[in-house]
């Protein structure tokens, strides 16, 4: 297991973009299936395999980048003691990043990425809030943990460990949010 972590820090180390795209599209892909096989119990030959490449797709180009990029971002911050930092960037993650950007991206993208892009307002005005503030129960203590003991190198590794969970999670969600709106007038 060392070597498989070292390896993945050194892949971050010079291709972060490309290593965490990958691991994104990963996780994302991963959260699907789980969702489609363990919790709808879908089986294969039902599996909607143009879903999770959807998914496999919004983690590698979409996700990947910004998170790569928001992590740099918010890893160039210095304060004079851990702790404020701690706190900074676990705020500055959970009231920026969570609520203008992750997540009205990942409903709106999913609905461009379904075909029905003039669905994406209403879908992120409906699940917003409970999506917001479901991912605040999981994510702030997660990305605490994150901030205060996980090295740099891997926080992205930890963050997308966690996130497993959550996009199993989103996966379900969406695939509601689709339905209902496919029933409504």
């Amino acid at each position: 297991m060392t070597s498989i972590l070292r390896l993945y820090s050194a892949a971050f180390a010079r291709r972060p973009m490309a290593t965490q795209s990958t691991t994104s599209a990963m996780i994302f892909g991963t959260g699907d299936i789980i969702a489609q096989q363990v919790v709808d119990r879908k089986g294969f030959n039902n599996h909607d395999f143009t879903r999770t490449a959807r998914f496999v797709f919004y983690g590698a180009c979409l996700f990947g980048p910004v998170l790569t990029k928001w992590h740099q971002f918010i890893n160039r911050r210095h304060f004079t003691s851990p702790l404020r930092a701690v706190v900074y960037k676990v705020t500055l993650d959970q009231l920026v990043a969570a609520p203008f950007i992750t997540v009205p991206m990942f409903f709106g993208s999913m609905s461009i990425l379904e075909g029905r892009p003039d669905e994406a307002i209403s879908r992120i005005r409906n699940s917003y809030v409970s999506t917001l503030t479901r991912g605040w129960c999981l994510f702030i203590p997660a990305q605490i943990v994150n901030f205060a003991f996980v090295p740099v190198p891997m926080r992205i590794l930890f963050f997308s460990t966690v996130a497993l969970c959550w996009n199993t999670y989103l996966s379900f969600f969406n695939a509601k949010q689709k339905r209902l709106q496919e029933c409504s007038p």
